[in-house]
C-alpha cells in the first residue's frame, strides 16, 4: 500500500511538472515586493517555531518509547504516579508566549502593508466573467488581461468586480502570488491592495475565489518594466491611433472585425468604447491571449476568433462558425497591427 501511494504521489508530481506554464514561478518565498517580504518574514518565524515543537514533541515520544518500552522481565504493574505539576505549566507556558510572539511579528506586518505610500499610482481593477479589466486614472489609458507597471514606484489597486453585463455578477479574487496577497473583487464594493514591484519582468496572476467554469483559466499577468520604458507606453498609448492598413489581409480583418467584434471590444480614438468585452487596442504587444491561458500566436488566436468557448469552457464571447479560416486569418492580423511601436515585453524574465 505504501509502495503504490508513492507511486501515485510521483506520478501527480510529474503531471504538475508538465502542466507548468513554462517556467513561472509563483513563490512567495522568492518576494518582488516588500509586502510579500513581510509575509515571508512572518511564515519564516512560524515555520521554524513549528520545526522546534515537531523535534521536541517526536524526540520526547521516541525516548519515552524506548525507555519505557516491555522488556520482557517486568513483574506486576510499574511504580504509579500522579504527574508533574511544574512540566504541565511549562508545556502549557510556551505555547502560549509562541502564539503572542506570532501575533506581534502578525500585528507588525499588518500594519506595515496596511499603510499605503501617499505617492501610489491608482490602477483600477474590474473582474469580469472570466477575465480582467486594467484602468490607469492618472493616465487615462485602459489595459486588459495584461498590466504593465513601472518598477520601484508603488501601486494602489481600487478592485472591484463588474455589475453590469450579460452574466450575473459573483465574487472573484485579485492575486500575484510573487508581488502581494489575496484580495477580494466583491460587485458593489471597492476594496484597495497595494505594492511596490522592485524587479523587472512578468509575474503570474489570476482570480483566487472559486467563480464559475473558468475559475482556473481567469489569469493575467503583470509585467515590470523600467520607469523609462513604461513612460513610453503611457506616451504610445495616449498618442495611439490605429495604423492604416498595409496590405488586403489586414483591410479586410479590420473591416470585419468592425462588422464583427465592436459590439463588446474597444480600440482606443476609434468609435468602438464598449467594455462588455476585453480591450484590444495593445493587442499587438500582448504576450497571451483568453485572460492569459495561451501563449499569443497566430495559430491560438485564429481558433479563439473562431470558437473561444471550445477553448475556454464559459467564455461569454460567441463562437464565429460563419467565419472562414482566411477571415479568421484577416482578423487575426488586424488585432497584431494594433501596438505601441518598439515595446517587446517577450525577453522579460518570468517569475
Amino acid at each position: 500500500m505504501l509502495r503504490r501511494s508513492l507511486v501515485w504521489a510521483i506520478l501527480l508530481l510529474g503531471v504538475a511538472f508538465a502542466l507548468g506554464d513554462g517556467g513561472y514561478n509563483i513563490n512567495i518565498l522568492d518576494p518582488a515586493t516588500s509586502n510579500n517580504r513581510e509575509v515571508s518574514k512572518l511564515l519564516w518565524w512560524v515555520m521554524g517555531f513549528a520545526a522546534v515543537i515537531f523535534v521536541v514533541v517526536i524526540g520526547a515520544m521516541t525516548y519515552i518509547v524506548l525507555k519505557f518500552k516491555k522488556r520482557g522481565n517486568e513483574v506486576g504493574e510499574p511504580p504509579q504516579f500522579h504527574g508533574n505539576d511544574r512540566l504541565e505549566i511549562t508545556w502549557t507556558l510556551i505555547p502560549f508566549l509562541i502564539v503572542c510572539v506570532i501575533f506581534g511579528l502578525t500585528a507588525r506586518g499588518m500594519f506595515e502593508i496596511s499603510q499605503v505610500p501617499p505617492d501610489a499610482m491608482p490602477v483600477k481593477v474590474t473582474a469580469h466573467l472570466f477575465w480582467w479589466d486594467f484602468e490607469y486614472p492618472e493616465q487615462g489609458i485602459r489595459t486588459s488581461n495584461e498590466l504593465i507597471l513601472p518598477v520601484n514606484r508603488p501601486v494602489n489597486f481600487e478592485i472591484t468586480s463588474n455589475e453590469a453585463g450579460p452574466a450575473k455578477p459573483v465574487i472573484h479574487s485579485f492575486r500575484v502570488a510573487s508581488l502581494a496577497g489575496t484580495q477580494d473583487a466583491i460587485p458593489g464594493i471597492v476594496t484597495t491592495r497595494w505594492f511596490k514591484p522592485e524587479k523587472e519582468g512578468v509575474y503570474y496572476g489570476q482570480c483566487a475565489e472559486l467563480c464559475g467554469a473558468s475559475h482556473s483559466n481567469m489569469r493575467f499577468r503583470v509585467i515590470v518594466v523600467s520607469q523609462a520604458e513604461f513612460d513610453r507606453f503611457v506616451q504610445g498609448a495616449k498618442a495611439f491611433q490605429p495604423p492604416a492598413p498595409t496590405d488586403a489581409a489586414v483591410a479586410k480583418g479590420q473591416q470585419l472585425f468592425n462588422a464583427q467584434c465592436t459590439a463588446c471590444h474597444a480600440i482606443n480614438n476609434t468609435q468602438h468604447q464598449s467594455k462588455i468585452g476585453p480591450d484590444l487596442t495593445f493587442f499587438g504587444n500582448r504576450l497571451t491571449l483568453g485572460a492569459g491561458i495561451w501563449n499569443n500566436t497566430p495559430e491560438r488566436l485564429e481558433a479563439w476568433i473562431k470558437n473561444s468557448p471550445g477553448m475556454k469552457p464559459g467564455s461569454l464571447m460567441p463562437p464565429f462558425p460563419q467565419l472562414s479560416a482566411e477571415d479568421a486569418r484577416s482578423i487575426a492580423a488586424y488585432l497584431e497591427s494594433l501596438k505601441v511601436e518598439g515595446l517587446d515585453f517577450s525577453k522579460l524574465p518570468k517569475f
